[in-house]
């Protein structure tokens, strides 16, 4: 691992500045991830294709399986039982106006239920951009290890970094 990480940081010129970077921002016009130590923000606009979609999500799984995605569902009690089944863990439930409010995560380490988040997300899409937040404990190593993975990704680009006391705006 030790030795994917020394490699990242060589291919990833931008980050040898030694100060303490807390976020980074890559993406392009229709989508944009934002990398910080404790989360990972994505944003979909209503443009974006459902294989983008799947190479992000599946692309910083690759990195970092650790991750999970708290998602928040109404459906009826019967309902609940699919959504264990495409993968996702129940957390918490409870009676609400249109039938239960539930909370489920979406593990990164399970294909399965990452196939169903994409498709849940290009289901929202139709309705407005999309945004998702991924918790994981992230470093400046994993965060320049997803940089070099989704550079890789056609227009993809750098677009901010920031760090502790100050802000550096990349054009």
């Amino acid at each position: 691992m030790m030795a994917v990480v020394k490699e990242a940081k060589e291919n990833a010129n931008i980050f040898t500045d030694a100060r303490d970077i807390t976020m980074v921002e890559l993406g392009r016009d229709e989508v944009t991830v934002s990398l910080t130590p404790g989360k990972i923000i994505l944003w979909f606009g209503r443009q974006v294709n459902e294989s983008l979609i799947q190479q992000v999500v599946f692309g910083i799984s690759g990195i970092d399986s650790s991750l999970n995605h708290e998602q928040e569902v109404i459906c009826d009690f019967n309902t609940i039982s699919e959504y264990e089944n495409m993968g996702y863990v129940l957390t918490s439930y409870a009676k609400a106006k249109g039938g239960y409010r539930v909370i489920f995560n979406v593990p990164f380490s399970k294909k399965y239920a990452l196939a169903h988040f994409v498709k849940s997300i290009v289901k929202q899409l139709r309705e407005k951009d999309v945004r998702k937040t991924l918790h994981w404990d992230g470093s400046i190593d994993r965060m320049i290890l997803i940089y070099n993975e989704l550079k890789k990704l056609d227009g993809w680009e750098l677009k901010n970094i920031e760090y502790k006391g100050e802000e550096e705006k990349v054009t």
